[in-house]
């Protein structure tokens, strides 16, 4: 398809039927820019009285500036909800002949009802491979006992783990349904003490459920069941506390929660830890940050709050001259927000006034490029002014660091607190591309686009340790040649020597034959497709 075919199917998406770009880029790619199939997923289910087609009436333009800026802040929220409707028709009825993988793409998972959360979980627990190998490598123990008890139900919490990593691994369709593992955890979870029920309608805290299901994971690594509270450790598995707990003289703790008010990571962790004196004694290969975006009526906030994605964290150590620049910084840099508030009026009343003219049907491209120019100048000057000017830390942090953190995975929420849905970006350092996976759909992204929308829909930041990265790195690689072998290898994917891929290999032998025949059985079915086709 050309690249003019393209735009022009967007134009009419965003300016005729008043979708976002993203979204439609979105469902675009699912379609393959098939514009029929398309517009056949917006009437099924859209009112049959809306315009679906020909341009807006020019008493549409007849409105002031700000009635303009009000219009585009009324529509968030139904646009959200078009999303969302959109995206479950394609996870529930793509055809055979649209679902077979693109190569170096990741495989997706399908939102079973109001489980987004659930899905961005399993992905950000498939990119560790220290915790792939342990669910991999655990030993179920057989009882004989008929009646559902704890270990049976660990044993099939685990047992359906692995088949969802293995699938992530070697599957040939673009996403894969969860619901066995999904039940699993679910009657597991129940047996936990204070346990709430939650229905699966029913909107879950990611942040929250994720303490949750990493006890599960403790529970049957560990094979202890009795688990209480302490105050020493969080998890029983030494592996779990080196991977995720923050080890402070205080408490130890999983997450870091950030007020939105501190603007960024490294003004947080000046309060944190250098302010309060609670320095920390280790810190896991996996840091989590998680971002609280609530005011004090619970309503959500989306003010910019920004992150590098090198953090170097020698002073949270107590590294003294590391402190040093970090004190230094906040005491001049904290007098420059005003300037930065100024900027940003600014930048946002000119991104405005330019979205306003793209949407018009003709407009003054001189006017427009001339507008553009001076938004690009206002976000320059802002990148010089606290908070968006931790590049000036980062400068003189790296000088001998030793403790440096990579960006790796950022967990994205749209909607209000009590309700919305959430999405995950993740770093593949193999191939050094982003990816964003939108339960079913998974897309490449670049930086700039996922830097843009997390800085207001950011939720949950995960960096890795230099030593994590490595591994990551090497596994990362070994995923993208296990893809290869599989496509090439099909049913004798197993026949071969895999030495060298010992992540396949840790795969249970009975696991890995029944996803190898699941694939044969879908390729079938594809090639009848495109025959009928």
């Amino acid at each position: 398809m050309s690249i003019q075919t393209k735009k022009e199917i967007i134009d009419y998406f965003v300016q005729d039927l008043g979708w976002a770009r993203n979204q439609v880029e979105d469902l675009g790619f699912q379609c393959q820019w098939n514009k029929n199939k398309m517009l056949e997923i917006y009437k099924n289910f859209y009112p049959s009285d809306q315009n679906l087609g020909g341009l807006p009436s020019q008493n549409q333009f007849a409105l002031s500036e700000q009635e303009v800026i009000n219009q585009f802040e009324n529509d968030d929220q139904e646009q959200l909800q078009k999303a969302l409707i959109a995206s479950q028709c394609l996870q529930d009825n793509t055809p055979i002949i649209d679902r077979k993988k693109y190569d170096d793409y990741p495989v997706g998972i399908q939102n079973l009802g109001n489980t987004c959360y659930f899905n961005c979980l399993l992905q950000i627990i498939f990119y560790n491979p220290n915790l792939v190998q342990q669910i991999l490598q655990y030993k179920i123990v057989e009882t004989n006992r008929t009646q559902e008890n704890l270990k049976q139900l660990s044993n099939n919490f685990i047992t359906q783990f692995q088949y969802v990593i293995a699938k992530q691994m070697l599957w040939n369709q673009k996403y894969l349904k969860p619901s066995e593992f999904y039940e699993a955890t679910t009657k597991f979870e129940m047996l936990k003490p204070n346990y709430k029920v939650v229905s699966i309608q029913e909107y879950r805290d990611l942040s929250e459920y994720l303490t949750s299901f990493m006890e599960l994971i403790d529970q049957c690594l560990s094979q202890n069941f009795n688990k209480l509270n302490d105050q020493i450790n969080i998890f029983y598995s030494e592996e779990l506390e080196k991977q995720y707990i923050i080890k402070q003289d205080k408490q130890h703790q999983l997450q870091w929660h950030v007020g939105i008010q501190h603007k960024q990571i490294y003004h947080f962790l000046y309060k944190e830890i250098i302010e309060n004196k609670n320095y920390i004694k280790e810190l896991p290969h996996n840091l989590i940050f998680v971002i609280s975006r609530t005011d004090n009526f619970n309503k959500k906030l989306e003010d910019d709050f920004y992150f590098p994605q090198d953090l170097y964290l020698d002073f949270v150590l107590g590294n003294q001259q590391a402190i040093q620049h970090v004190q230094k910084y906040i005491n001049q840099q904290l007098n420059t927000q005003n300037v930065y508030q100024q900027l940003k009026k600014q930048a946002d009343a000119f991104e405005r006034v330019v979205n306003y003219y793209e949407s018009l049907p003709t407009f003054d491209t001189f006017i427009l490029n001339s507008l553009k120019l001076e938004h690009k100048l206002k976000i320059q000057e802002m990148k010089q002014q606290f908070p968006s000017n931790y590049h000036l830390l980062n400068e003189e942090l790296q000088q001998g660091s030793k403790h440096l953190y990579k960006l790796a995975q950022i967990v994205a929420h749209k909607g209000s607190i009590s309700q919305g849905h959430y999405y995950l970006y993740q770093y593949n350092f193999h191939l050094n591309k982003w990816f964003k996976y939108n339960d079913s759909t998974v897309l490449m992204q670049t930086e700039q686009e996922i830097i843009a929308d997390s800085l207001k829909q950011g939720n949950i930041l995960i960096y890795i340790s230099q030593e994590q990265k490595k591994k990551v790195e090497q596994y990362q690689k070994q995923l993208h040649e296990i893809d290869i072998i599989r496509k090439s290898r099909g049913l004798q994917l197993l026949n071969h020597n895999n030495i060298q891929y010992d992540f396949l290999l840790k795969i249970p032998n009975k696991i890995c034959k029944e996803v190898i025949a699941s694939n044969e059985e879908f390729l079938d079915q594809y090639k009848e497709a495109i025959k009928i086709k």
